[in-house]
């Protein structure tokens, strides 16, 4: 990239002389004296080696070097007055993108009722939702592809500068249909006997699960990557889904799933937030802090 060594009110008394064609009314609107946009003229003149206006009596009349100069300065100047206009846009919420990585399941779960609210707000950002495995998130967020991570703990990183905030907490509970429903309480040897449908083994709700009960055989009928499609097979009548209870909480509300009454208390599970502060733009850093001002 080229740089002019022309100080830059230099071209701004010749951009204002040149429209205005009068020494006076531009010193007006550039609040300085005349003799001062005199000044800054000639010596633009000088630095350039080349005339660029005539003194009329009625005032002045430009050169055909200061009319083809004029179109690259005065855009230019708008280029600038645009990026200037962007950056304030930007800093007051006009405009700006923030890309979140997350699981699909917390983008409906969690993500989606903050997004609506912080949208209200500020309804010109646009909002990007990656959701890939955690090793591709954090990648990505290194790389700054991604803004933020959400997801549960922990949330590996390599760099220190890397912040991690606590978000909230998800119950979990075992759902299923009329065809593998009771009423009476579920022990830990019944529900062993039952299909089991979950997201996945290697899943941070499963694992938290054998370690809060190492009785409970985790030998699953089904397992599904998606929170989605797993609710859909439990509602096919497949089995016994291990599901967060928010995520099921209109199905159960209307019966169209039930709870199974067991007799323990499933491990909840941690929701965080990772980032790294000092790459965050104006747009990614309002809505974090909106986030954790909606923690609960």
């Amino acid at each position: 990239m080229q740089f002019s060594n022309i100080n830059y009110n230099l071209y701004k008394s010749f951009l204002v002389v040149y429209e205005t064609k009068n020494i006076s009314r531009a010193a007006d609107l550039l609040y300085i004296s005349q003799p001062a946009v005199s000044h800054n003229i000639k010596e633009l003149e000088k630095q350039l080696g080349i005339q660029l206006f005539y003194k009329k009596a009625n005032g002045m009349s430009s050169t055909s070097e200061a009319d083809i100069l004029y179109k690259y300065i005065s855009s230019a100047f708008n280029s600038i007055w645009k990026g200037e206009l962007t950056i304030s846009d930007m800093a007051g919420l006009k405009t700006g993108v923030v890309k979140i990585g997350s699981p699909s399941y917390l983008a409906v779960l969690y993500l989606s009722n903050i997004i609506t609210d912080f949208r209200k707000q500020y309804p010109n950002i646009k909002i990007e939702i990656v959701s890939k495995s955690m090793p591709d998130l954090i990648a990505m967020l290194q790389t700054q592809n991604i803004d933020f991570v959400i997801d549960c703990q922990p949330i590996p990183t390599d760099k220190s500068k890397t912040e991690v905030k606590y978000l909230t907490s998800f119950a979990h509970c075992f759902v299923t249909t009329d065809k593998y429903y009771t009423n009476k309480p579920v022990g830990i040897e019944a529900l062993n006997t039952l299909p089991l449908i979950i997201c996945s083994q290697t899943s941070e709700e499963i694992k938290l699960l054998k370690n809060a009960m190492s009785e409970i055989k985790i030998n699953p009928v089904i397992e599904s990557w998606t929170t989605e499609t797993l609710v859909k097979l439990v509602k096919d009548g497949n089995g016994v889904g291990y599901i967060q209870e928010e995520y099921v909480k209109g199905d159960l509300e209307n019966g169209t799933l039930k709870k199974l009454n067991i007799s323990f208390t499933p491990p909840k599970l941690d929701i965080y937030c990772g980032y790294i502060s000092d790459t965050l733009a104006y747009a990614p850093k309002k809505f974090i802090d909106h986030v954790l001002s909606v923690k609960h």
